[in-house]
């Protein structure tokens, strides 16, 4: 979790230094493969806390500090069932809507739609007194 962190930090520290010093339109396309790649490093990490404390706990069970049914909980199986169904049908939604805002910002962005810069490739400003409303 914490190396994860620590890329996702390095990462936006050094696309902030290459946004100051090429701007959003001459900027190299490897950061964006790597900004890509990172996309979904914050729920690979929440996985990976996760997996820690879970298997955090295995060994004080096979070492005898904890005795297996002090660690297993009385609620029934059904109940169990009921929230992993629960959790499960939340987080497919979250993942598929965060899925779908991504791909739809990215094809706006290809069209040219939302990025000044594209407007403009020859680095001029729009002249805002020129411009009708709508445009």
């Amino acid at each position: 979790m914490i190396g994860t962190g620590v890329a996702m930090l390095l990462l936006f520290w050094a696309g902030l230094v290459l946004l100051r010093k090429y701007g959003a339109a001459a900027m190299p396309r490897l950061p964006f493969f790597a900004f890509c790649a990172m996309s979904f490093s914050g729920w690979i990490k929440t996985l990976a806390g996760w997996y820690t404390t879970e298997i955090g706990r295995q060994p004080w069970l096979v070492q005898g500090v904890l005795m297996t049914k002090d660690a297993v909980s009385d609620v029934s199986a059904g109940m169990v069932l009921g929230t992993l169904i629960g959790y499960l049908v939340i987080y497919a939604t979250l993942i598929f809507a965060y899925i779908g805002v991504i791909t739809y910002l990215a094809h706006k962005t290809t069209k040219g739609e939302g990025t000044p810069n594209r407007r403009y490739p020859h680095g001029g400003e729009a002249n805002v007194s020129a411009l009708q409303p709508g445009e």
